[in-house]
């Protein structure tokens, strides 16, 4: 393993983001999900109550969880901004040698590594959002270490034993910052096992995992049932994503709530009645409309899947080239990847599920490039062989000949 390389390219890209956080980002913060999740943070470092506004599971807790030491550690909110600005930067570097782990113990090649490793040391949309205090970058990493894990695990035999508690452990934890990872954890480590294990001992697998799955799951259930006097297994915002994806009001299925500002759901009271309806009113609307829903699905998969991005704040040409320069080479040489290693499919198979289930799961719901972050680790890591070989044709090609 190229230790000593990898270990460089993060050191490298710790000094990329920390420069940004000191001279890029502002002290404070501008987007509302920022704010809405430092204040979240700082009720519970106050109180040890984890509340969204008069809420109580409108969200995962995990971000809230991760932020409020640094609000309690460090008075003011621009230290407190600056010091989870630091945190969110070293989980970007380590984040980059699990990449180029990853890429080389499913290819087995230091070339495709160091590839995956430096794309993501310096990939423009992780150096971006580790400067935000949002819950992307520690949900992609646990994600990340997950996978590693679990393509260790299998390495090893895909047994029932401390690795597999493991790796659970982390797929529950990036579960918990964001709960868009739902029931994904069990299968996972199911879709891992297939090729290695015979049937039966891969059902024992699947089944210990969901076992294991739901009692590291269970403080979050019982916690909900206990004050509001109902099983939420994840967020009460879904539902609300999901009305925001599929209603009249908003035609065009963007992840704006401005077209729905006067919708009467909005001011309904009762966080959990609130949740309901708003399931409920999406459902009714694909039901009376499905060609409409069939048409906004299509809409919506095109902007999850763009190479520039969406949003009019940062159609600039200086957001549009930096997007397109670095996820549309990716994108390319992921799908070449995919091509490449057809015939290894079952190796591939976790990470082929996670791109299908986020791209299903945004294309249902609501769709943007932030929320297609998660899965873009693993597009480096599949678009990392084939860059691998186009750079050893480059070398040969400019490798001067000797004389005969």
């Amino acid at each position: 393993m190229p230790r000593a390389s990898l270990a460089l390219i993060a050191a490298l890209s710790l000094v990329v983001c920390l420069t940004l956080d000191l001279w890029l980002f502002p002290a404070g913060t501008s987007l509302p999900d920022e704010k809405r999740f430092l204040a979240s943070a700082a009720d519970l470092a106050a109180s040890g109550e984890f509340w969204v506004g008069k809420m109580r599971a409108w969200e995962m807790p995990g971000t809230e969880i991760f932020f409020a030491p640094f609000l309690k550690l460090f008075p003011g909110k621009t230290a407190a901004l600056m010091a989870i600005r630091m945190a969110q930067a070293i989980l970007v570097a380590l984040q980059s040698i699990l990449i180029g782990s990853l890429a080389l113990r499913l290819f087995r090649d230091k070339t495709a590594a160091i590839i995956a490793a430096l794309i993501a040391a310096f990939y423009p949309f992780y150096l971006f959002y580790q400067g935000m205090a949002l819950s992307e970058t520690l949900f992609d990493f646990l994600l990340v270490a997950g996978i590693v894990l679990l393509y260790r695990w299998r390495d090893n035999g895909a047994r029932i034993n401390l690795e597999m508690v493991l790796i659970l452990v982390c797929l529950v934890a990036a579960t918990m910052v964001k709960g868009v990872l739902t029931v994904m954890a069990p299968v996972l480590v199911a879709a891992a096992v297939i090729g290695r294990r015979p049937l039966p001992k891969a059902v024992k697998v699947f089944s210990a995992a969901a076992a294991i799955y739901c009692v590291l799951m269970s403080p979050w259930w019982i916690r909900n049932y206990v004050l509001l006097d109902a099983f939420v297994p994840f967020t009460t915002s879904a539902s609300e994503n999901f009305y925001l994806g599929n209603s009249r009001g908003n035609p065009t299925g963007d992840p704006d709530w401005s077209p729905l500002s006067g919708d009467p759901l909005m001011s309904m009271p009762g966080e959990l009645a609130r949740s309901k309806a708003y399931a409920n009113a999406a459902v009714d609307y694909i039901r009376s409309e499905p060609a409409a829903f069939g048409s906004r699905m299509a809409r919506k998969f095109l902007r999850y899947w763009n190479v520039v991005p969406n949003a009019e704040s940062y159609s600039s040409p200086f957001y549009r080239i930096a997007a397109a320069a670095s996820f549309g080479p990716v994108l390319l040489l992921a799908i070449a990847g995919g091509v490449l290693t057809r015939r290894r499919w079952r190796d591939f198979l976790p990470l082929y599920l996670l791109v299908l289930y986020f791209t299903a799961l945004h294309v249902v719901t609501i769709a943007s490039l932030r929320y297609r972050l998660p899965i873009e680790a693993f597009l480096i890591v599949l678009a990392a062989w084939p860059a691998a070989l186009l750079w050893r044709a480059i070398v040969h090609r400019l490798r001067p000949t000797k004389p005969v």
